[in-house]
């Protein structure tokens, strides 16, 4: 895709020029109705037959919409499923960022989906998902890639193709892939997913493994470092202290319904 360069009402940045969006508008309705996350707001929006996403990156944080546009570019030419953008602009240190809707639906409501049902076809989706969710990771990080929020909103389910969100903090360097790669393992395991079983972790963990083409004593510490780090987590954000969580267990810990479930009440024993 070719852009343009153009500037308006304080606003100024690059667009596709075949799409004719108000920006001073767009940036004010995202900024009174978006939902709010821990850098922006983002409001889905329709412009003529367009369905599309909006992201305002409110001062200072506007340099994030530039890294977000160059970084989903890159993952694209790279032949991964990245937002298409339209537009991103700034204004000061404020930035905004449009792109088309992925369409799809997140992976967490994608594997709760094919698990709600019995039928054996519906199954048998659910672990060819999750074995191209451990594939696809393992060849981002073959390419050099490490995301930056790798949790299940983040990835999109598209026409049986994964599509990347939210790559403001994703970056391409061999060395942070050797440092810091597995740490996207457990932003996308350290959820409670309704269906998924531990065994479905592990199809996870055997696919991603498979694709780094790691030794069976490599993938017996990924599975051990993987499962450390999940619980380390979980007592972190859900406040479970981790005497109980050892006693509990990973499974226990994890499973959907169980007693250490966030969307039950109180979340823990």
């Amino acid at each position: 895709m070719s852009y343009v360069a153009w500037e308006r009402d304080g606003w100024h940045g690059l667009a596709d020029p075949t799409i004719d969006i108000d920006v001073a508008s767009v940036a004010r309705l995202v900024d009174g109705s978006g939902r709010p996350s821990r850098h922006a707001r983002t409001l889905p929006l329709a412009i003529g037959s367009e369905r599309l996403f909006a992201k305002l990156y409110p001062a200072p944080a506007g340099w994030r919409a530039r890294r977000a546009f160059r970084a989903s570019r890159v993952l694209a030419a790279a032949g991964f499923g990245a937002p298409e953008a339209l537009l991103v602009a700034h204004r000061g240190e404020a930035g905004l960022l449009v792109t088309r809707d992925a369409g799809g639906e997140d992976l967490a409501q994608a594997v709760g989906r094919v698990d709600s049902t019995r039928d054996p076809e519906a199954r048998r989706a659910k672990r060819r998902l999750l074995r191209l969710l451990g594939a696809e990771v393992a060849r981002l990080h073959q390419a050099g890639f490490v995301h930056g929020d790798l949790v299940p909103p983040n990835v999109r389910v598209t026409d049986g193709r994964l599509v990347f969100l939210d790559n403001d903090r994703t970056r391409r360097s061999r060395l942070l892939v050797a440092l810091g790669a597995r740490r996207n393992l457990v932003q996308l395991g350290r959820f409670v997913v309704p269906g998924l079983t531990l065994t479905d972790r592990a199809r996870v963990l055997d696919a991603y493994a498979a694709g780094r083409e790691l030794s069976r004593r490599r993938r017996r510490r990924l599975a051990r470092w993987v499962v450390a780090k999940t619980i380390a987590r979980r007592c972190a954000i859900d406040r479970i202290p981790a005497a109980i969580a050892q006693r509990a267990g990973f499974r226990e810990l994890m499973r959907s319904g169980g007693p250490f479930d966030p969307a039950r009440a109180g979340g823990q024993p």
